[in-house]
This record gives C-alpha cells, structure tokens and sequence, in this order.
C-alpha cells in the first residue's frame, strides 16, 4: 500500500510540475495613446509592430492585425523566460527569436515555429482599443 501511495504521489507532483512548463512569466500591461509619435506607426497601419521596453516581463510586441484589432505579446521566451526575444524586423516583424535557445514564435497567434524548444505559445495579453487608445491587459 505505501509503495502504491509513493508512486501516485510522485506522479501527482511530475504532473503538476508538467503544468507549470507553459507559464511564461509576465508582467504589467499599459494604455498607449497611438496618436503619440513614438506609437503612430501602429495606428491602422495593418502588418505594423512595436515593442513597449518598459512594460509586461522582458517587453511587449504589439500588432496592428487590421484597422481595428491589435494583438499584444509578452517578449519573454517560454523557454528561457528570463530571456527578451526580439522581432524578426522592427517595423513589420513576422515573428520573435530568442536570442539564446533560437526559438521562434509568429506574432499573429503566439504559436512557436518548427524547430521551437517548447510547444508552448506566447504568453498573450488581452487588448481593447477605443479608436484612439489602445489598452494592454
């Protein structure tokens, strides 16, 4: 009996353990005024992206999908964590790389690109956008 109760004990703690591989670590989200110079290039300009340095855990990429939809990224590698991923291009990225394990993710979904570390996606923050603020929760 006790061997039965140390087997289901430690597969208890290998699945809860298993659990915790996908959660990147993030931060605080912000509210952008995208009719500020540094964020006009995202105003309903589809394809466009930023990344916000001071904000979420390592940075958060933000992308303009269409006129009215953006979606918001945490920077940090769902591998590595501590490590800041960068985009592919500054301007209109189609993805972010970590610099360390070379993992690549696409910017639309979050999802990690063939020969990724994990199979975890990107840790996403939710967004609203008024016509003239963009808020990043």
């Amino acid at each position: 009996m006790r061997k039965v109760l140390y087997i289901i004990s430690v597969m208890l703690i290998f699945a809860a353990c298993a659990g915790d591989r996908c959660r990147t670590p993030f931060g605080e989200g912000c509210s952008i005024d995208l009719s500020e110079p540094e964020f006009i290039n995202l105003y309903n300009n589809p394809g466009e992206t930023l990344v916000i340095f001071n904000r979420g855990y390592r940075g958060i990429l933000v992308h303009c999908i269409n006129f009215s939809e953006y979606v918001a990224f945490e920077c940090a590698c769902p591998y590595c964590r501590e490590t800041a991923m960068e985009p592919d291009d500054s301007r209109r990225a189609s993805m972010l790389i970590c610099p360390e394990c070379g993992s690549r993710f696409e910017v639309i979904f979050g999802n990690p690109l063939e020969g990724a570390l994990t199979n975890c996606m990107l840790y996403q923050y939710n967004t609203h956008y008024d016509g003239h603020y963009l808020s990043i929760y």
